[in-house]
C-alpha cells in the first residue's frame, strides 16, 4: 500500500515568441502524505471497562454507584490510526535488457513491541508472551491488545526483522529502478482512561494511547525516471498498484433526531445551556461553560451507547473561514473531543461525552471552552455556539430542548442574568 499520492500536472508555457516556443514543457509534482486506516471501519468510540468484581458493591457515599471504588477502570478509544514504520530499503537499477530480481538479506535485527502510555501509567514495552499491569490496574498491555482486536486488527505483542532474513525477490523490468522498503505495520489508538472514585463515579478522564504492532510489511515501487524516487507515479501501475486515499478513522456522528416536544414532563430528558462570568465582554477572550440540566423525573445515565453532545462554534461576525484558538476543558467525568475546523462553513466542532449520571433536577457542569483573542489581521472574530444532543437513552423522545440550542438564546451569567451569547 502507498503512503503517498502523486498529482502530476503539466504546465505549458504560453507562446509569446519563437524563442519561448522552443522552450521545453515543465512538469510539477506534488506529494501529500496521510496516515492510513485499515479496512476495519470500526464504530467509535469503543468503551472497555475493567471490573474488579462481578457485581456493583454498596457505597456509603453514593446510593447509586456506577462502578466499584478504587478497583474499576474505564478505557475509551476515540481514534485509531494505521501507519507503516520503515526500517530499511533495498534498491537496484536495471540497466540490462531483461528482467532482474530485487532481493537482499537484512544486515541487522530490528524489533518493535506493544507500548502503552498514559498519565496514570508508566510506558510499558511488552515482548512475546509477556504481560504487564500498570499502576491503574487491569493489565494495560492486555487491554491494549484486546482493544486492537476489537477494531479488527491482528495485533501482536512484538514483531521483528532478524539479521539474514530475505527481502524479495521482486522483478525489476529493463530500464527501471526498483525499491523495496521493509518495516512494520502498526496501529495507534488514542483516547482516555478513568478510574472509579471513592463515591462510585468515574474520575475526570486522562489521556491514554497505545501502539500495537500488526505485521511485517514490504512496500515495493518501480520507476523509470529519477523523479519517481520521491512520490512519483509508478511506471507500471499493474506491478505497483495505487491505493485509494485514506485518513485517520475517527468514527461517524449519529444523525440528529427530528425535533419533537412530548406533552408533560418526561422520565429522561436533558437540556443543555451555557453560562459565563458576569464580566465576560462580548466577542473577547474568556471562558464559556457548557452545563446540562436533567429536567426529567428520573436519573439520566447510560454507559453505552454514550450520552454525548455535539458543540459547534460558528462565526457570527468577522472574516469567514478563519479559525480561532479555543481550548476545551471537561468536568465530572465528561470528555471533550476536538474534531477540528471546517473553513468552508467557518465551524469548529467538539464532541462532549458524558460518563457519569445526572440526577433529576441537577444542573451539571460538563465542559468549558476557553476562547483566545479573536482579533485577527482580517478583522475581529465574534463567535456563537450551537449544541445538540447526539447520544441519548432510547426513551428520551424530547428533542425540542436539546437540538441546535444556540448560545444567542441559551446563555446566562453565573448569577442567572441573560447574556447575549456572543464570544
Amino acid at each position: 500500500m502507498k503512503l503517498t499520492r502523486a498529482l502530476i500536472g503539466l504546465a505549458g508555457a504560453t507562446v509569446l515568441t519563437a524563442s519561448l516556443a522552443a522552450n521545453p514543457t515543465f512538469a510539477a509534482t506534488s506529494s501529500d502524505t496521510y496516515p492510513e486506516t485499515p479496512a476495519l471501519n470500526p464504530t467509535l468510540p469503543i468503551i472497555h471497562t475493567s471490573h474488579g468484581s462481578d457485581h456493583l458493591k454498596a457505597n456509603i457515599l453514593n446510593p447509586r454507584p456506577v462502578c466499584n471504588a478504587l478497583e474499576d477502570h474505564r478505557t475509551v478509544v476515540y481514534k485509531v490510526t494505521d501507519h507503516f514504520l520503515p526500517v530499511g530499503t533495498i534498491s537496484t537499477k536495471n540497466e540490462t535488457k531483461g528482467t532482474i530480481p530485487l532481493t537482499q538479506e537484512t544486515s541487522r535485527t530490528q524489533e518493535i513491541g506493544l507500548e502503552v502510555n498514559g498519565s496514570r501509567t508508566e510506558k510499558l514495552d511488552v515482548n512475546v508472551g509477556g504481560n504487564a499491569s500498570g499502576k491503574n490496574g487491569g493489565g494495560q498491555a492486555g487491554i491494549a491488545y484486546s482493544l486492537a482486536s476489537m477494531v479488527g486488527a491482528q495485533a501482536s505483542y512484538s514483531l521483528s526483522w532478524t539479521a539474514g532474513q530475505q527481502v524479495g525477490p521482486y522483478d525489476v523490468p529493463a530500464g527501471h529502478t526498483g525499491e523495496a522498503t521493509y518495516g512494520f505495520r502498526a496501529i495507534t489508538m488514542s483516547g482516555t482512561q478513568q478510574f472509579c472514585t471513592s463515591n462510585g463515579t468515574w474520575s475526570t478522564p486522562t489521556a491514554w494511547t497505545s501502539f500495537a504492532p500488526i505485521k511485517n510489511e514490504v512496500r515495493v515501487r518501480l520507476y523509470d525516471n529519477a523523479s519517481g524516487a520521491f512520490g512519483g507515479t509508478p511506471s507500471d501501475p499493474a506491478q505497483t498498484p495505487t491505493q485509494p486515499e485514506v485518513k485517520e478513522e475517527v468514527g461517524t456522528l449519529p444523525e440528529q433526531p427530528a425535533v419533537t416536544e412530548p406533552a408533560g414532563q418526561q422520565a429522561h430528558d436533558l437540556e443543555p445551556h451555557f453560562t459565563v462570568a458576569a464580566g465576560k465582554a462580548e466577542g473577547y477572550a474568556g471562558l464559556v461553560a457548557l452545563r446540562v440540566k436533567n429536567v426529567g423525573t428520573d436519573r439520566y445515565y447510560a454507559d453505552f451507547p454514550a450520552v454525548s453532545f455535539k458543540v459547534e462554534v460558528k462565526t457570527e461576525d468577522g472574516p469567514e473561514g478563519v479559525d480561532r484558538l479555543i481550548t476545551p476543558g471537561y468536568f465530572n467525568g465528561a470528555y471533550t473531543q476536538d474534531l477540528g475546523f471546517d473553513p468552508k462553513t467557518s465551524t469548529r466542532t467538539f464532541i462532549v461525552t458524558l460518563a457519569n449520571p445526572i440526577k433529576a433536577g441537577e444542573d451539571q457542569l460538563v465542559a468549558n471552552f476557553n476562547f483566545g483573542d479573536g482579533n485577527t489581521s482580517e478583522g475581529r472574530l465574534v463567535n456563537s455556539i450551537s449544541v445538540s444532543q447526539i447520544g441519548r437513552l432510547d426513551d428520551d423522545k424530547s428533542t425540542a430542548n436539546d437540538q441546535n440550542i444556540s448560545s444567542l438564546d441559551a446563555t446566562t451569567t453565573d448569577g442567572g442574568k441573560q447574556n447575549k451569547g456572543r464570544f
